[in-house]
C-alpha cells in the first residue's frame, strides 16, 4: 500500500511540474476545512465528545484539459487544524487544545459542463494523499495551570502520519474566481495503537483564483 501512495505521490508531482500542450489552468485555492477526527484524552486515550477539527487549507493546483469536457487536476498545499475541550489531568478537571498541521496532494478527474462563455460547473473525485507534518494535544488542569504536551507522531505514536482519502465535489468558475465544495473519506487506519482502527472524514469550502 505505502509502495502504491508513493507512486501516486511521484505521477502527481510529474504532471504538477510537466509542461505541454494539454497544461490549461494555474489555480490558487484558500478556505475552511473540517475533519471529524474523534478525539481522545491523553495519555489515557479515553474518546470524548468532541470529533472535529476546524481550520483552514491553502493549495496551489494545476489542471490539465484533455477536452472541453474532461480534464485532471493535480495539486499541493498544507491545511491546519484545531480543537478545543475539556478533559482532565492527573484526576483534576483541565482543558485540551490539540493542533495539526497537514500537507495534502489530490490527484483528481474533472468533469466539466460549460454554463456560457465566462462560467463552467465541474464534478470532481480521486484520491488524495494527506501527511501530518506536525500533531500535539496540550492538557493544561485547571487548578495550578500545569501542562502536559502529548505529541502525535513521537514514539509511540498516537495517530499515523500518512493517510489516504477519497474525495468528491463540485465548483463552479466564472472568469476567473473559482467556488467549491467537497467532501472527503479516509481509507487508512491512522489510529497508532496496536489492534485499533480509526478513519477520519472531512467537509472542505474553498474560494479559488484561476490563470
Amino acid at each position: 500500500m505505502k509502495k502504491k501512495i508513493l507512486t501516486l505521490f511521484a505521477v502527481a508531482a510529474s504532471l504538477l511540474f510537466a509542461t505541454g500542450a494539454h497544461a490549461q489552468k494555474l489555480g490558487f485555492n484558500v478556505g475552511y476545512a473540517s475533519e471529524y477526527f474523534p478525539a481522545f484524552t491523553v495519555p489515557e486515550h479515553n474518546q470524548v465528545n468532541n470529533p472535529h477539527l476546524t481550520g483552514g487549507f491553502l493549495n496551489v493546483t494545476y489542471t490539465f484539459n484533455f477536452s472541453q469536457y474532461l480534464g485532471v487536476t493535480v495539486g499541493v498545499g498544507g491545511r491546519y487544524n484545531m480543537r478545543q475541550f475539556d478533559s482532565r489531568l492527573l484526576m483534576l478537571p483541565a482543558s485540551t487544545k490539540e493542533s495539526q498541521i497537514v500537507a495534502d496532494v489530490p490527484v483528481l478527474l474533472n468533469l466539466c459542463i460549460p454554463m456560457s462563455e465566462y462560467s463552467e460547473l465541474s464534478l470532481f473525485g480521486g484520491p488524495l494523499v494527506s501527511f501530518g507534518i506536525t500533531g500535539k494535544s496540550t492538557n493544561t488542569e485547571s487548578l495550578y495551570g500545569q501542562s502536559v504536551e502529548v505529541p502525535w507522531y513521537g514514539d509511540p505514536a498516537v495517530y499515523k502520519r500518512l493517510n489516504l482519502q477519497a474525495t468528491v465535489g463540485i465548483a463552479l468558475e466564472v472568469r476567473h474566481i473559482r467556488l467549491m465544495s467537497g467532501y472527503s473519506m479516509g481509507i487508512l487506519n491512522i489510529d497508532g495503537r496496536e489492534g485499533k482502527h480509526l478513519t477520519s472524514s472531512g467537509i472542505y469550502l474553498g474560494l479559488g483564483y484561476c490563470l
